[in-house]
């Protein structure tokens, strides 16, 4: 009878892994590789914040929110039941 024994080196244990190690290896491989991009998101969104602003006329004011004009008024009649 041979004795079992659990591998000592690493020629041993690829001897010993079986179908499921490859699956393993892929999941670990992909959420490193998911890890890695949201990394660069995080950093490239930190750098995109730290940016100046380019002008300050862009800012909105409050008297250019929402306007109630013809074209939403006419939008309005035609949903009325």
């Amino acid at each position: 009878m041979k004795s079992s024994s659990l591998p000592t080196s690493r020629a041993d244990a690829s001897e010993s892994e079986g179908p499921g190690t490859s699956r393993r290896r892929l999941v670990v491989g992909a959420s490193v590789a998911a890890g890695a991009a949201v990394a660069a998101a995080a950093l490239h969104r930190k750098a995109e914040t730290n940016a100046p602003a380019v002008a300050s006329d862009t800012r909105a004011t409050p008297d250019q929110g929402y306007r109630l004009t013809d074209h939403v008024r006419r939008y309005y009649e035609t949903t009325r039941s």
